[in-house]
C-alpha cells in the first residue's frame, strides 16, 4: 500500500497538463485513514480537517504549488485523492 500511495502522489504531481487531477481507489475506511497518515508523513505537512464524521473524512494538505485533498468514505469504501496546482 505504501508504494501504491507513493506512485499515486508522484503521478499526480508529475502531470503538468492539468491544474487539477483526481484518482479514486476502493478500500476500507480504516485503510483510507492510514493513507491520510502516510500522506502527512510523506509530505511532511499535517492535514487540515475539512470534515470528519463516523462515515467520512476529508482533509487538505497544503503544498508549495497547490494542495492535496483526500476524501475517505465508509459507505462507498472509497478513497479519492485530488491534487490541485496553483
Amino acid at each position: 500500500m505504501k508504494y501504491i500511495l507513493a506512485g499515486v502522489i508522484a503521478a499526480l504531481f508529475s502531470s503538468t497538463t492539468f491544474a487539477q487531477q483526481s484518482t479514486s481507489k476502493s478500500m476500507s475506511f480504516e485503510e483510507c485513514l492510514q493513507v491520510i497518515q502516510r500522506t502527512a508523513a510523506q509530505l511532511g505537512v499535517a492535514p487540515i480537517n475539512i470534515t470528519e464524521t463516523t462515515d467520512m473524512r476529508m482533509v487538505r494538505f497544503p503544498t508549495n504549488d497547490g494542495s492535496v485533498l483526500v476524501t475517505c468514505s465508509r459507505p462507498d469504501r472509497k478513497m479519492v485523492m485530488t491534487v490541485s496546482k496553483k
